[in-house]
């Protein structure tokens, strides 16, 4: 699931993968070929998330910048 928060739009690369089951909030950029694995969260409501290319968050990690 892909959300915006209070004006801010995740952006993510055409070429990162987003499993269905994972969630990006707000102010979140995702790198080219990074990938966002099933029921990870980042929430970027507060404070600003880069992931940066080829990287990759794992299953049900959670990620929240304050």
């Amino acid at each position: 699931m892909i959300l915006a928060y209070e004006g801010r739009t995740p952006r993510i690369a055409p070429t990162a993968f987003v499993a269905p089951t994972a969630t990006v909030v707000g102010d979140v950029t995702v790198g080219d070929e990074a990938s966002i694995w099933f029921g990870a969260v980042l929430r970027g409501d507060v404070g600003r998330i880069e992931v940066g290319p080829r990287a990759n968050i794992q299953d049900n990690a959670v990620l929240h910048s304050t």
